[in-house]
């Protein structure tokens, strides 16, 4: 059972702004990150039905979005793990003591495996476990539909009963980008924690055309 308290008293628009500043900062881009946080913000909406989160916890995924990959900055390979203590140690971070953890938690799991609840350890014992979890489920399927090493594909959706079909449309399909955006991995949290299925399938601009 999901309660439909906010997960915190909505991270301000300036806080998020000033977050944003920060992460561009570090990485000297946000498209990235502007582009899983759009992406996320539409899975949220087109699965409202099955997760039942309040829409108010939208705020956090946003910002978790942009702050996902700013471990980036110190280390590509350990980038979760080094976003995560970033995230816990900057100073100048406009975030209380809770929306920091929960940042660091969806950041620092992000990508990689995830642990069992309350074997993370990040989260308190008080903190919304079940809550966060589905967000993180969010966050990784957002990711999953973009990329820092191919062309962003155009994305359209269509959510029907337990199925989430996502088209990916490009304009030259590579086999690095079918490789990309259908990374099996990136969706199973989502499809475990909210029992659906994403179904993606690449195409191209030349096959739609030829299809008209």
């Amino acid at each position: 059972m999901i309660d439909n308290e906010p997960l915190t008293h909505q991270i301000s628009s300036t806080s998020h702004n000033a977050v944003r500043r920060w992460v561009a900062r570090c990485l000297g881009s946000v498209r990235h990150e502007d582009r899983v946080a759009e992406i996320a913000g539409r899975l949220f909406q087109l699965t409202s039905a099955h997760h039942g989160l309040p829409a108010s916890d939208l705020r956090l995924l946003r910002v978790a979005a942009v702050v996902h990959d700013v471990g980036r900055s110190i280390d590509e390979e350990t980038h979760p793990r080094q976003g995560a203590r970033l995230l816990l140690k900057e100073p100048n971070l406009p975030l209380d003591e809770n929306e920091r953890r929960w940042l660091a938690y969806l950041t620092r799991y992000h990508r990689g495996a995830v642990p069992d609840v309350r074997q993370d350890g990040i989260l308190r014992r008080s903190d919304p476990h079940a809550r966060l979890r589905l967000l993180l489920g969010l966050l990784r399927a957002a990711d999953g539909l973009d990329s820092r090493s191919v062309e962003s594909p155009r994305l359209s959706f269509a959510m029907t009963g337990k199925k989430l079909r996502v088209i990916c449309r490009l304009d030259d399909q590579s086999p690095k980008a079918a490789r990309a955006f259908t990374r099996r991995k990136k969706f199973r949290l989502l499809e475990e924690l909210l029992d659906l299925r994403v179904d993606i399938r690449i195409t191209t601009l030349a096959e739609l055309t030829a299809a008209a």
